[in-house]
């Protein structure tokens, strides 16, 4: 029979030396995934604030291109008489939002905003346009007193929009009004071919094929604090105030001035020292977008905004965001 050999186990010493060993392999897995965590933060927050920072100018950069969009009609504030305004019998008129013959189409203030921002409110028309049309089945145009419009297919206008319709064939000298501002109160989509657009007073003139409607807006851009106690772009339409984009921390605008009517800015100043708006024909925006996390950064990140350096208390990224825009209606266009 054969005889079984004895287990003597494994010593002490062993046991230590492989504890040690897989000390050593423990913190090596945990240094690689404190380092990939970090790193992915660091990654995952740097994207946020540049698709903020992108799609926050890419929003106002639609709004500000359009500022005093008046169509195919010559828009001069000091003479409107070929602008007929319905509006100030409407239900809730305010001659700060809803006038656009009386009030400057830019205006900003300086400073004021969380955070020392800049405000920059916008009067002007929304992007895309309809046409006039005949009534499908009558061939016919709403005449001069009556409170209704027929056009391509439009599904942005709505009830309680205000409207820009303008003339844009040959000016006829027994009608002086090219345009004119009107209140939306209901919108028939159901014919396919068309868009019925109910008024709530009546067009000064019967608008035929060669005529337009731009839907108009006043808007106004500002930094709060967001829902969530973050710094935010928020949109403010008419008065309804829409939370755009969470992380912005601050926004600075400077006017560029056509000091001599060539339609080109000579000089780009703050709101303060703009001797006049209607003189503004650029704008350069720049935003301040920092990432929601808190400890994204192994120390504090300083940056320049505005020719300010500073060194924050917390170690969020941030990034700046500048674009100049043209505004087409006033720069360039002789």
């Amino acid at each position: 029979m054969k005889r079984l050999n004895r287990q003597s186990g494994i010593s002490l010493v062993e046991i230590l030396v492989a504890l040690v060993i897989s000390l050593f392999l423990l913190a090596g897995i945990v240094q690689v995934y404190t380092g990939n965590r970090a790193t992915f933060s660091f990654t995952s927050a740097l994207a946020e604030i540049q698709e903020n920072g992108r799609f926050a100018l890419d929003a106002m950069s639609q709004d500000l291109r359009l500022i005093g969009d008046w169509g195919c009609v010559t828009f001069d504030d000091a003479d409107t008489s070929n602008f007929n305004d319905n509006l100030p019998g409407m239900g809730g008129y305010n001659a700060n939002l809803h006038d656009y013959l009386g009030e400057e189409a830019i205006e900003g203030t300086e400073g004021g905003g969380l955070n020392g921002s800049d405000s920059l409110t916008l009067r002007g028309g929304k992007p895309g346009q309809a046409n006039v049309k005949a009534d499908v089945g009558t061939s016919t145009f709403p005449g001069a007193g009556t409170a209704r419009l027929f056009t391509s297919k439009i599904r942005s206008i709505g009830g309680g929009d205000i409207i820009l319709v303008a003339r844009c064939g040959a000016n006829d000298l027994l009608i002086p009004a090219e345009a004119d501002i009107l209140e939306v109160t209901s919108v028939d989509n159901t014919n396919p071919l068309q868009t019925q657009i109910n008024l709530g007073s009546n067009k000064s003139q019967q608008y035929e094929n060669d005529a337009v409607v731009i839907e108009l807006q006043t808007v106004t851009y500002s930094i709060a604090a967001g829902a969530s106690g973050e710094p935010a772009l928020w949109r403010t339409e008419f008065g309804n105030a829409q939370e755009l984009v969470e992380g912005v921390e601050e926004m600075q605008v400077l006017y560029g001035i056509d000091s001599d009517s060539d339609q080109f800015p000579n000089q780009y100043v703050t709101a303060n020292n703009v001797p006049d708006f209607d003189d503004v024909v650029s704008l350069r925006v720049a935003l301040l977008v920092r990432s929601i996390d808190d400890f994204v950064t192994e120390d504090s990140q300083t940056y320049t905004f505005n020719g300010v350096t500073t060194t924050p208390a917390d170690r969020r990224i941030r990034q700046v965001f500048t674009t100049t825009i043209a505004l087409r209606n006033r720069i360039g266009s002789s």
